[in-house]
């Protein structure tokens, strides 16, 4: 019998921008299943930031210092605390999120790694964010996740990345996709009733004129997200719907992005582009909403240069929204040929693909309804039996690595270890 402890500060609104993104959702999902699991070889127990640094005059002290204060918690204070009186109950740790990972750990540490951006898409962030703050969070990241006694990647292209890009042997990786609410199948019915006086309303609500074609974004907008190419694409969609004498598409995004750095950039060039009329900045919009606002859209639009999984995606394919993405990273891997994909510097494929999942044809009805059937494949119950199981895994693995450090198991045991 051995006790895990998850990380849920991704819940806590105050705990840096986690429980509005999909690594909130990621918590919240993956706290709930385990919750409800009655495991006969392991006890699941919660635990969150405030409960480690709960009593600690060394955090007091910290808040005095003039900078770093954050790195400092978590790397030197929050490392210490993980064998508090409060956490000697914990065999393994889980963080899923490897940003809140420690480069160090009493304790054997199971990371979930949501995506190599710093890595992969370094070219975009060096000019911007090339700050030693920024290099030694990202270097501090890097230690975490190859200290960590096991990785989980949430998708295959993930853990391609980390065994390619990091170098940590595919045996201490194991990969556990993400999934969909439920609620997100709902909207097919949901889209019968949106008509009429409610659909009036809403559009009200939402600010969206009349009788245009909706494309749908819900996501943030740091670089990798590529937000300037598809208005680049809105653009000229619209050119062209004009030239056809059709009404022109309107593109609202969603998404808690109005404190991002990037937010005065992305005004500008919605005004630079003349696109102040085309594009709505929704903000964060509720779960509740966002169901309505899948059921009145007619495309849902993805142009990321990376995605460690691509939740959103997947939402809107649940939801029956015609997808229209870039075929990078992850994304070919959840969306599964069903939608339209263009390679992410193709103006013209990314426009080709808007303009067919606007018409609504015979095509987009086909990938509409197999892309509902394929997303029906990612549960949040499968990302939590997987994860149980990755438990299960860490465990053998440290018991099998405590032997060996106490000379009972010898070479045997250590080769069993590399091939397991």
């Amino acid at each position: 019998m051995f006790t895990v402890g998850l990380d849920t500060s991704g819940l806590d609104p105050e705990f840096k921008s986690h429980a509005h993104r999909g690594i909130g959702r990621y918590v919240s999902e993956l706290w709930r299943y385990l919750g409800s699991q009655d495991l006969p070889d392991m006890h699941l127990r919660a635990f969150d930031h405030r409960q480690v640094m709960q009593g600690s005059w060394a955090n007091k002290v910290i808040s005095y210092l003039p900078a770093g204060r954050a790195t400092a918690r978590q790397q030197l204070l929050y490392p210490a605390r993980l064998s508090s009186k409060g956490m000697r109950e914990f065999d393994i740790i889980h963080f899923p999120a490897h940003m809140d990972g420690p480069t160090w750990s009493v304790k054997p540490v199971v990371l979930t790694v949501l995506d190599l951006i710093p890595l992969v898409c370094a070219d975009l962030y060096k000019a911007k964010r090339a700050t030693w703050r920024f290099q030694l969070a990202r270097w501090l990241e890097l230690r975490a996740i190859k200290h960590a006694s096991l990785v989980l990647a949430i998708s295959e292209n993930t853990a391609r990345d980390v065994e390619r890009v990091l170098k940590i042997p595919a045996d201490r990786i194991v990969v556990t996709p993400l999934g969909v609410d439920q609620k997100f199948f709902s909207v097919e019915s949901r889209r019968s009733v949106l008509v009429g006086e409610k659909r009036i309303k809403l559009l009200r609500d939402l600010k969206i004129p009349e009788g245009r074609p909706i494309i749908l974004y819900i996501g943030g907008i740091d670089p990798r997200k590529n937000v300037p190419f598809m208005l680049k694409a809105l653009r000229e969609l619209n050119n062209q719907r004009r030239l056809d004498q059709l009404p022109a598409a309107l593109l609202f995004m969603a998404g808690k992005v109005a404190e991002d750095r990037e937010y005065p950039e992305l005004q500008k060039a919605i005004a630079d582009g003349e696109l102040l009329d085309d594009v709505i900045l929704g903000g964060y919009v509720p779960d509740e909403l966002l169901l309505d606002v899948l059921g009145i859209s007619d495309a849902f639009f993805f142009a990321s240069l990376y995605e460690g999984f691509g939740l959103p995606v997947l939402e809107a394919m649940a939801a029956g929204v015609t997808v229209v993405c870039a075929q990078t990273s992850s994304l070919p891997e959840v969306l599964g040929g069903f939608g339209f994909e263009f390679e992410p510097s193709s103006l013209e494929q990314a426009v080709a693909g808007l303009k067919v999942a606007l018409t609504g044809g015979e095509i987009c009805q086909e990938h509409r309804v197999r892309a509902r059937e394929r997303a029906r494949r990612f549960t949040w119950e499968e990302t939590g039996r997987r994860t149980v199981e990755a438990y299960r895994y860490a465990a053998k693995l440290q018991n099998l690595h405590s032997a060996i450090a106490s000379g009972g198991i010898k070479d045997r045991a250590a080769n069993d270890i590399n091939h397991s």
